[in-house]
């Protein structure tokens, strides 16, 4: 299974791939988000698109970097798409960010607390 951990640390969200698996997948040790480049955070089921750059795509567990035409570049760590929080970002590596937590809710919210100072 595909999961994150998440963290705020100062003015930066620190997403980190939990466990080796997650680690390996992803091609990712952790991605690093500045607070005031998110834009939205979402509970809501997540929607997988886009081609696959750099990572890992075998259905239903999607890790690592990811283009859409539409949306930009993604990057994804899940296996379970009902788990997940969805971060929109201006000005970042990512455009948007969708990853598995064990608590999407309390996460969210503490996300939202952060970028909300």
């Amino acid at each position: 299974m595909v999961s994150v951990t998440v963290r705020v640390e100062e003015d930066m969200l620190v997403i980190e791939p939990a466990g080796r698996l997650s680690k390996f997948a992803s091609l990712a040790r952790n991605v690093e988000v500045p607070l005031a480049c998110i834009k939205e955070v979402s509970i809501e089921r997540a929607e997988i698109k886009g081609l696959k750059t750099g990572g890992t795509a075998l259905p239903p567990h999607f890790a690592g970097r990811f283009y859409d035409f539409k949306t930009g570049r993604i990057f994804y760590a899940l296996s379970d798409r009902d788990k997940c929080v969805t971060l929109r970002l201006e000005g970042a590596k990512y455009d948007e960010i969708i990853v598995q937590v064990d608590d999407k809710e309390r996460v969210a919210e503490m996300v939202k607390r952060a970028v909300a100072g």
